[in-house]
């Protein structure tokens, strides 16, 4: 089950749960330069390649962020946390020396970053700006299976963007959750779109147990985005904060 709360303080995970952070960028930029210094040196060398001004902005809000709520997850200071990645590229703690079974994954769009957490179980999120201006049907035909494209052609034309971004961001949620990155085609698994359907994942051409192996979640982050969250089992919890950027 989902839901939605806005604490006044922090607090620690229990089993089976996924804690979602939501972080608006405009709205933590007085803190930027707070922020700035819990980066690594390479997180700072990666800011500074952004020939945009606000990339770098959510970059630096986006991983010091990062830094921060693990931090307060593992009782650390933001910049000891320290990463790796797998072959496919997907971050994770590095887990030497922690006592807590912390798996993360983080996703950013236009003026949101989203974080999700939890003990144990593979998970991936996503989120994504929600553009009207977009041609849905010619990007699901490069990118879609078969049942997905039939579902958007069902669509009216306006709904049809929020459909499009409500399965685009449920199939990235299930790639990055897997761990596997580009080596899984978006058109060799399906999920489903149509709000009348349960949220899931409906087939998968190399995880045939997919729809017992996998938990997904819609997320509501912030007006004129999509977000969807995948996590790895059955009898989960999601609670969703907004997180006003205090360090």
């Amino acid at each position: 089950m989902s839901t939605q709360e806005t604490p006044a303080s922090f607090r620690p995970l229990k089993e089976g749960e996924v804690h979602v952070w939501v972080v608006v960028v405009s709205g933590v930029l007085p803190r930027l330069p707070v922020i700035a210094r819990f980066l690594s040196r390479q997180e700072r060398e990666i800011a500074g390649r952004f020939a945009r001004q606000a990339d770098c902005e959510r970059h630096v809000v986006a991983h010091g962020m990062l830094r921060v709520l693990l931090g307060r997850y593992l009782e650390e200071v933001p910049e000891k946390i320290e990463f790796e990645t797998n072959a496919f590229g997907k971050p994770g703690l590095v887990s030497a020396g922690h006592l807590l079974p912390l798996n993360f994954n983080l996703a950013h769009s236009g003026d949101v970053v989203v974080y999700a957490v939890t003990l144990r179980r593979k998970i991936g999120i996503d989120v994504e700006k929600i553009r009207p201006d977009i041609n849905a049907m010619e990007l699901a035909l490069s990118q879609f299976a078969d049942e997905e494209i039939g579902s958007l052609r069902a669509c009216s034309p306006v709904e049809r963007p929020d459909a499009f971004f409500r399965c685009w961001t449920r199939k990235e949620a299930y790639v990055k959750a897997r761990g596997l990155g580009l080596s899984i085609p978006l058109n060799k698994f399906a999920v489903t779109i149509n709000r009348t359907e349960p949220v899931q994942v409906s087939w998968s051409e190399d995880d045939p147990g997919c729809r017992e192996n996998w938990s997904m979640f819609d997320l509501d982050p912030y007006s004129g985005y999509a977000a969807a969250i995948v996590v790895e089992g059955q009898a989960v919890r999601v609670v969703s904060r907004r997180w006003n950027g205090s360090v």
